[in-house]
């Protein structure tokens, strides 16, 4: 079932190590952008050890991978497991090795959710999404380093159906319509360039995004978006996330959880409304 794996280090944090980042020339209150300056951990070493705990990379759907990687604040690593089975047996390891270094594991936490429980709860219709590590998704085979609401969705709807168990999937005319239905309701953040080596760099957001759903869209879909949003602490967002791109916190605004007590899912409407916009194809 989808697994939150913390391991803390007794060292430094092993995170990105930014060759640039970009802070607007604007004022937000209690907003802060994640320090990504350091230590230098190449992102192929953070999928290498990922994948040296979790299995074999490209397992997943399309030739994801099952995991995601995610850097947290102090000496903390996060791995994010998305299969319905059981988390790898080498969970927590007592070491990870990152290129040449190893590194002892000085403590693990494992939270879990199944599908079925990040599917229950009461729906919401306002989320917030902190990318803790630079994030980029793909349109028209372009990088595009800021968190676009419909990207995020369809990503985190081919990986939800990718995962879940069959009868918690959700359908081609729902997804279309949930795209469709959700907007960008503010932004807060930075760019940062991660150094990939030979040259190379990655831009991609760090920072916080507000999502919400349009006026008048429906409790069976506000269910969805809910389930999705919780799901994406586990996925990560964008592209790349089992190289340690797209972390992500999620804070589910205004929802009262009933701790230990199942809430039914609303019941499909007679009739669906015609999407906002299709999603791409």
């Amino acid at each position: 079932m989808p697994s939150i794996l913390v391991l803390r280090f007794a060292d430094s944090s092993p995170g990105f190590a930014a060759a640039d980042v970009d802070v607007p020339d604007v004022s937000v209150p209690d907003v802060s952008v994640p320090d990504v300056s350091a230590p230098d951990i190449a992102p192929r070493w953070l999928l290498g050890a990922a994948t040296a705990i979790c299995g074999s990379a490209g397992d997943g759907p399309s030739g994801r991978e099952p995991f995601s990687v995610g850097q947290r604040p102090g000496a903390t690593w996060r791995l994010g497991w998305l299969d319905d089975d059981a988390p790898p047996p080498n969970w927590p390891p007592a070491e990870v090795r990152f290129g040449s270094r190893a590194r002892a594991v000085a403590g693990a936490e494992t939270h879990r959710q199944s599908y079925g429980e990040l599917a229950r709860g009461l729906p919401v219709r306002r989320v917030r999404l902190t990318m803790t590590t630079p994030t980029f998704f793909t349109r028209d085979g372009h990088d595009l380093p800021l968190p676009d609401p419909a990207l995020i969705v369809r990503g985190l709807l081919v990986r939800w159906n990718g995962y879940a168990p069959a009868p918690l999937r959700i359908g081609a005319g729902d997804a279309r319509t949930l795209v469709g239905a959700v907007g960008l309701a503010g932004l807060w953040g930075a760019s940062a360039d991660v150094e990939l080596g030979h040259g190379l760099r990655q831009t991609g957001f760090v920072g916080e995004a507000e999502l919400r759903l349009l006026a008048g869209t429906s409790d069976y879909l506000a269910t969805m978006f809910t389930a999705l949003a919780r799901f994406a602490a586990y996925a990560g967002l964008g592209e790349r996330t089992a190289y340690g791109f797209g972390a992500v916190d999620v804070d589910l605004a205004l929802v009262t959880e009933l701790a230990g007590m199942p809430v039914p899912r609303p019941a499909r409407p007679a009739t669906t409304a015609a999407p906002a916009r299709a999603a791409a194809h």
